[in-house]
């Protein structure tokens, strides 16, 4: 009976269909924004799509009706389908492991191309904790808080002869952008990664403008569509915000390409852009700003990383046999080596065990890269044995630095509360861990700084230094014994019969020896020379009542 029924003839106007397809596809371009690039997925899931609609309105919409495609409609669709999976499975690991391993050229380097450690130069505040300081200034500013929010990128710089973590300002929502939209952004948050001292940095204060082309605004002021409208073909990463050694705002949007479609990524250069004028300028890679210290982004160095240390001898190998294959770490994190920023991460075997055969440093702006042998303890041990060494107070350990100490490669860390809310967590103490043996190690209270921290490592290690920084031992009568609480933290303050002056902070190890400590107790003692107060490391004999 369906066969004597007579379906309903549509007729479409071919240029009707036309003008909706293209006003279509203009919003939808102007939302999604995608390169007019081949080598890009986006731009085959966007265009691919729009393709085959086109195609399928030039056929089908007939003056007599809307008719079935063809087969030669059918095959086009098809290939359209298929070629970015084709592309992209030609450009595939498989192919062309040896193009992989060499993304990243590593150079084998001493251990003393990283220079003794500079405190002043060492970022010893997490990213954790230095959001939190960040919310914390933004709380102040009654007048903003309400209308901006803080935002979370807080991009690792080198800036004025320190280092810090960056972060702007962003609108908080709809309404609060187009309330403040014709104004822009007005500040933006440093944070010095070395003390954890954060300001809110008023462009006004500093002679500029406000910030009016930002990833938060809307429309033709979003930075990304003021950059795809400037850029049409350029592959862009995620806009990086920097400021230069004047304290001027940028974005710094890292461009790229890939091998076919979507495999093999790899950096080009990057583009500039101010966000108070709009205006931006492209530059190749080895022609960036000195100033900058952002290029290579962090994701992409580690798979570089992992890349050619599992694919030096093929695909194969890196699956079946695993031959000489290793892979970085669980972690990384950033060191300041002259001038520039350089992300760190150790080395390990693709067995997974509990330690690093060394580490590898890659510059991020210039993508230089160094390789340096080191056996010992992964980050991760290293991290238990800080946290280990303080139980008694539960504090987690920060992902460790990698610095020199007296010439040797040490792990150093923040020891901070341990709470479900990592904004409301105080550092608490440091701790310095052997990389070569994480049996050593030791730890000081934020007070008593990173300088003391050092000297006992040094001490702890045993090893000759130039400061001549080592224990000393003596047995002593304790008076003028005082017992201080500070942030849940028991600390002992006593002095000898001469009247020089001793601390000890409370620890498990001598917990016996420091509950009953009293005046007139005999201590024989190890500790650490210091200006005004001796650090004791150890008691080396039970307490004993003088006689």
């Amino acid at each position: 009976m369906f066969n004597n029924f007579n379906y309903p003839t549509i007729h479409i106007s071919r240029t009707k269909a036309l003008i909706v397809y293209v006003l279509v596809l203009a919003v939808a371009y102007y939302i999604a924004l995608p390169p007019l690039n081949w080598h890009a997925l986006s731009f085959w899931s966007f265009f691919g799509p729009a393709i085959i609609i086109l195609a399928l309105i030039l056929t089908m919409c007939k003056k007599e009706g809307v008719r079935a495609p063809g087969k030669g409609v059918i095959s086009f669709i098809v290939v359209i389908v298929l070629a970015p999976s084709l592309l992209g499975f030609a450009s595939a690991r498989f192919f062309h492991a040896s193009e992989y391993a060499k993304r990243i050229n590593i150079e084998d380097a001493d251990f003393s191309t990283i220079s003794e450690v500079d405190f002043s130069k060492t970022a010893i505040i997490d990213r954790d904790t230095t959001e939190a300081l960040g919310d914390r200034v933004m709380g102040q500013m009654s007048d903003w808080v309400s209308q901006f929010e803080v935002s979370d990128e807080y991009t690792q710089i080198s800036y004025k002869d320190s280092v810090y973590r960056v972060t702007p300002l962003e609108y908080a929502d709809f309404f609060k952008w187009w309330a403040n939209q014709k104004d822009g952004i007005p500040a933006y948050i440093t944070v010095d990664s070395t003390n954890g001292t954060a300001k809110l940095v008023r462009l006004s204060d500093l002679g500029y403008d406000n910030m009016k082309y930002v990833p938060s605004s809307l429309f033709n002021k979003n930075l990304m569509r003021h950059l795809r409208f400037q850029y049409p073909t350029e592959i862009f990463g995620s806009p990086s915000f920097e400021i230069d050694e004047e304290g001027r705002p940028w974005y710094v949007c890292t461009t790229y390409s890939y091998k076919l479609v979507g495999n093999k990524k790899y950096v080009t250069g990057a583009v500039f852009m101010d966000p108070i004028t709009g205006e931006s300028k492209k530059y190749d890679v080895d022609s960036v700003p000195t100033w900058s210290d952002r290029i290579f982004p962090e994701s992409l160095v580690i798979e570089e990383i992992d890349d050619y240390g599992s694919l030096q001898k093929g695909f194969i190998n890196s699956m079946i046999g695993q031959k000489g294959v290793i892979k970085s770490s669980s972690g990384y994190n950033y060191i300041e080596k002259d001038g520039d920023i350089w992300l760190y991460t150790g080395i390990t075997s693709v067995n997974s065990d509990s330690s690093n055969l060394g580490f590898v440093l890659v510059n991020l702006r210039t993508h230089e890269a160094l390789r340096i042998d080191a056996p010992g303890a992964n980050e991760t041990s290293a991290m238990k044995s800080a946290e280990d060494e303080v139980q008694n107070y539960g504090y987690e350990a920060t992902f460790p630095v990698l610095v020199n100490v007296n010439g040797y490669p040490t792990y150093l860390m923040s020891l901070r509360s341990d709470t479900d809310n990592s904004s409301q967590s105080v550092l608490k103490m440091y701790a310095m861990v052997d990389a070569t043996d994480y049996q050593k190690v030791t730890t000081v209270s934020v007070d008593q700084g990173l300088n003391v921290l050092k000297k006992q490592m040094i001490a702890l290690q045993g090893k000759e230094s130039n400061d001549q920084d080592v224990y000393q031992e003596k047995t002593i009568k304790v008076n003028n014994l005082n017992k201080v609480f500070v942030d849940g933290n028991t600390i002992y303050y006593f002095e000898d019969e001469n009247g020089k002056k001793y601390r000890m902070d409370f620890t498990t190890k001598y917990e016996e020896q420091l509950a009953f400590l009293k005046n007139g107790d005999s201590l024989t003692i190890e500790y650490l020379e210091s200006d005004g107060i001796q650090i004791v490391s150890a008691i080396n004999n039970p307490n004993e009542e003088d006689a």
